[in-house]
């Protein structure tokens, strides 16, 4: 082969020698950014795995948390509610939350409320029902305001206790008298004081410190502070001048 036939045929491969340089020098780099982001991605990869098992590990000391701080508050607010019913209604009555743990546990939609529950025992045997139009004998009332009464521990405010024209509905009974009895003894207890509007003054007048009347005559109202002693001497007139009037009758 001739030296001429040999600078044609290079001639010829040349451009495709070229164009073949080309296309790896291309693939080459191509291939290099591919090992490049595939690098990046396994870094990515490592750090998402890391993050994820911070998130995994915070979400179970947060879910820790969440279970023992509701734990502490259902017990405290089950606590001053239990207080309130045994001091009113009996030793066996019990304030319980149903937290639906084994629902929760099954992950059931319905598995994450709490509802409030009255225990108390019929014939030896525990009765556990739910609170509205179950119970009578103003367990509500007596209910509400005991969880009225454990929010307050529970936010750890430390001021007074205003209740107006509570425990209205309560029956005539010893169970009122229970109720006064409650409340000086909560007083106490907690170092609370309670101003307390009532127009039961007869009953809770009896375990009041101070006790002031509003009355209003003529549309001007007036305040003096009194004793127990003269609310109950003026019961008694007022007692008498009733019989009075339906003896005339």
């Amino acid at each position: 082969m001739d030296i001429e036939n040999i600078i044609d045929k290079w001639a010829k491969l040349e451009p495709k020698i070229n164009r073949l340089r080309g296309q790896i020098a291309e693939r080459k780099g191509a291939r290099d950014q591919l090992l490049k982001n595939k690098q990046n991605e396994e870094k990515n990869q490592i750090s998402l795995k890391e993050d994820q098992l911070l998130a995994e590990q915070a979400s179970l000391f947060l879910q820790s948390e969440i279970v023992e701080r509701r734990q502490k508050a259902t017990e405290a607010i089950e606590s001053i509610g239990t207080s309130s019913l045994r001091m009113i209604y009996g030793d066996d009555y019990a304030l319980v939350f149903n937290t639906f743990d084994e629902k929760r546990e099954k992950g059931e939609k319905g598995g994450f409320k709490m509802e409030i529950q009255i225990k108390s025992d019929l014939k030896n045997q525990p009765l556990i029902t739910g609170l509205m139009g179950e119970r009578g004998g103003g367990v509500i009332e007596v209910t509400a305001f005991g969880l009225r009464i454990a929010a307050l521990d529970w936010m750890d405010y430390d001021g007074p206790l205003v209740l107006d024209e509570a425990w209205k509905s309560m029956s005539a009974d010893s169970k009122i008298e229970s109720v006064a009895e409650f409340l000086k003894f909560y007083s106490k207890h907690k170092d609370r004081q309670i101003i307390f509007a009532t127009h039961r003054a007869d009953v809770f007048g009896k375990y009041a410190d101070n006790i002031i009347r509003i009355s209003k005559d003529n549309g001007v109202a007036s305040v003096r502070q009194m004793e127990y002693d003269e609310i109950m001497q003026e019961a008694a007139q007022l007692a008498a001048s009733t019989e009075e009037i339906e003896d005339d009758l």
